[in-house]
């Protein structure tokens, strides 16, 4: 490469920062049937050699384009009248420089002879005599024909399409014309007679180049560093294979960048001083930068060590930036998690979506800093407890509405977990504590009542058989013998309920039982009630006081029914089962705890009545508690006791207005023989 060419590619290099894009498009101007170069195709579009080129131009130096083809004597009268941007396809000449400037030139055509296949060989001018030479009307090779002492016939046609069909067809021996352009029409039209002789004429030649409007260096410069860019990429080689066939080397002449010199220079010296202060500039904001990135990367290690998740909410749009570990808590990942605030309150359990709102109208109301848990949807289904914290670090100054909150969220689930276990714990703890406290006084106060009462019965007994022959006298002391019989089987539910009562443990089958006990039930149940009965076929057999559980049944069976009160077509449901403890799934909460793992008879018993609110049913067991009236003795007091002397457990489940149901766990028996039990 030249030293002239190496100057204007750094000059060139050195101005392109400098312009920027227009902001409207350009209107590219072009002949429409200067076929290979510009004209309209079979689809109507715009194509050719010089609109791809110019269309490359565009892409490469980021300007918006638009073209118009039409004849020649249309576009080159209105674009000397000022109303285009860009001539595409025009030769340059001293005469048409005073009036446009023009780049630097993109395509050279030189003139050339073209004969017919079957006629002679015409290798020196002397050929050319007598010889039929067809040229277009009045153009550059009809002049240049004319002016030569060839003693030739010079025929001129209308078209250049006429003289190619005139040759083709034997009609002429020759004709003249521009090399490329010659060649395309002829692989255009499938020509088959015409080919190109020895004789050439560099003097019938001219530049193909764009023109500009006078004075808009701006574009000007940018056009030329576009075909540039396009010779040093070879995307102009390129173009000229396909278009007109192999490029032939040219060389880029000193004469053809003088008149570039001057106004390139003074590109090159504001270039130059714009560089070095952007130099500058550049250097400062690079300090900016790293310190910026320092921070960031120190914040991001500080975040990662805490397991927080950050974000930051604009108030005013409602979008909220979040940082991966925020959506990592919950099982997403950011692109999973769009930044509209409805989608964070839509994770918000219903329980405490109040608070959180409450929450934020208090920030509306002049509080910067606010802490709050509440429980968020994971991706799973499962909820997490959240510790979200945060400040108000923008308000509106006239307002004083929040325009931006940043903060944390911290999973808090492991802690709220073991709050919620050890809550759990402390409650066991302290209703086991009120049982055993219960269960000694009920004990102690149960077994020396009853030997009081056993004295009182025994005294009663024989007074009753000495005034046998007074009624008035017998009537008071069977009164006080019916009395004592009470309260001695109060004593025994005290005692049950301790677990110090006496029975016997035998083998039984809880379905017997439950059937043995069927009339006694019926008999025992409202009116309105109907009994139902779901018992499997087959039950292992329990060691149980038949008893003691037939007292349960009769309890929970009547308790059933009194729920029922009035209601019509109500149902009680006596079920058996066997289940293998643990059971699969979570933790078994409540009273299944306290149960070895192994095989356990369920009997469960339901009803369709009022139902229990959650204040009654947390009191059910208390001794002598009753939603009905004073005086009803222990009740499930004693059931439980009873239960839990068997070695099994009684869960309870109640709703409000939906009914009751009762479920029993004894244990299977494992021995093989029947023996009496006494439980201390």
């Amino acid at each position: 490469m030249t030293r002239p060419v190496r100057l204007l590619v750094l000059l060139l290099a050195l101005a392109a920062p400098l312009w920027g894009a227009e902001s409207a498009p350009l209107r590219v101007m072009m002949e429409s049937g200067s076929q290979p170069f510009s004209f309209i195709n079979e689809q109507g579009r715009t194509d050719g050699f010089a609109v791809a080129l110019c269309k490359k131009v565009a892409a490469d130096q980021g300007l918006r384009i638009e073209f118009d083809l039409r004849p020649w004597q249309e576009v080159y009268a209105e674009f000397q009248q000022g109303r285009g941007d860009v001539l595409g396809l025009i030769a340059w000449s001293e005469e048409r420089a005073q009036q446009m400037d023009f780049s630097v030139p993109y395509e050279k055509l030189i003139g050339g002879l073209y004969r017919h296949r079957g006629g002679p060989e015409l290798r020196t001018v002397a050929d050319l005599a007598g010889k039929r030479v067809a040229v277009i009307k009045s153009a550059l090779t009809d002049e240049f024909a004319r002016r030569q002492n060839w003693q030739a016939q010079i025929r001129p046609f209308e078209t250049f399409e006429e003289c190619l069909w005139a040759v083709e067809k034997g009609e002429c021996d020759a004709l003249l014309g521009m090399q490329i352009v010659t060649e395309y029409q002829i692989r255009l039209l499938k020509l088959n007679n015409i080919v190109r002789s020895e004789l050439s004429f560099p003097d019938i030649s001219y530049n193909l180049c764009f023109a500009v409007q006078p004075g808009n260096k701006a574009l000007l410069a940018k056009i030329n560093q576009g075909l540039l860019n396009l010779r040093l990429n070879r995307e102009h080689e390129i173009l000229h294979e396909k278009w007109l066939g192999p490029l032939e080397p040219q060389k880029l002449r000193w004469r053809d960048l003088q008149r570039f010199l001057p106004p390139l220079t003074v590109i090159f010296i504001a270039v130059l001083g714009a560089l070095l202060w952007q130099r500058r500039l550049l250097q400062r904001v690079s300090s900016q930068a790293r310190a910026i990135k320092e921070n960031e990367e120190r914040l991001q290690l500080v975040f990662e060590g805490s397991q927080d998740g950050f974000w930051d909410w604009d108030v005013a749009s409602g979008r909220i930036l979040r940082s991966p570990r925020w959506a990592g808590m919950l099982g997403y990942t950011l692109d999973e998690i769009d930044h509209g605030r409805e989608t964070f309150l839509g994770r918000i359990h219903p329980d405490d979506l109040p608070g959180v709102v409450a929450g934020e109208k208090l920030m509306a109301e002049g509080q910067d800093h606010f802490a709050r848990e509440f429980r968020m949807r994971a991706k799973s289904g499962e909820w997490k407890w959240i510790l979200d914290r945060g400040k108000v670090v923008a308000r509106d100054p006239t307002t004083g509405k929040p325009l931006r909150i940043t903060g944390t969220h911290t999973d808090v689930t492991d802690r709220k977990q073991a709050e919620e276990a050890a809550d759990r714990l402390e409650q066991k703890m302290q209703e086991t504590q009120k049982l055993e406290s219960l269960g000694v006084l009920a004990g102690g106060i149960a077994h020396d009542f009853n030997n009081l009462l056993s004295v009182m019965l025994g005294n009663a007994s024989l007074a009753r058989l000495e005034a046998a022959e007074t009624p008035a006298n017998a009537a008071r002391l069977d009164s006080i013998i019916t009395a004592a019989n009470r309260a001695a089987d109060l004593c025994r539910q005290l005692l049950a309920y301790a677990g110090k009562a006496s029975f016997s443990l035998t083998r039984l089958n809880l379905n017997e039982l439950i059937t043995d006990t069927t009339r006694l039930l019926e008999l025992s149940i409202s009116k309105q009630a109907q009994l139902e009965f779901a018992l499997t076929p087959v039950l292992p057999p329990i060691e149980a006081d038949a008893s003691q559980l037939r007292q349960i049944i009769m309890n929970l069976v009547i308790n059933a029914s009194e729920a029922i009160g009035d209601q019509n077509a109500a149902i009680i449901r006596l079920t058996t089962t066997v289940v293998t403890l643990p059971l699969p799934g979570p933790a078994n909460p409540g009273a299944l705890t306290e149960l070895a793992p192994g095989a356990y008879v369920l009997m469960e018993i339901s009803d369709t009545g009022c139902g229990m609110p959650p204040e009654v049913l947390a009191r059910i067991f208390d001794p002598f508690f009753s939603t009905k009236f004073t005086g009803r003795g222990l009740g499930l007091a004693a059931v439980l006791g009873i239960v839990r002397t068997h070695g099994g457990a009684l869960r309870v489940f109640s709703t409000a207005g939906k009914g009751s149901t009762f479920r029993i766990y004894l244990p299977v028996s494992q021995a093989q023989t029947q023996h009496p039990f006494l439980a201390v």
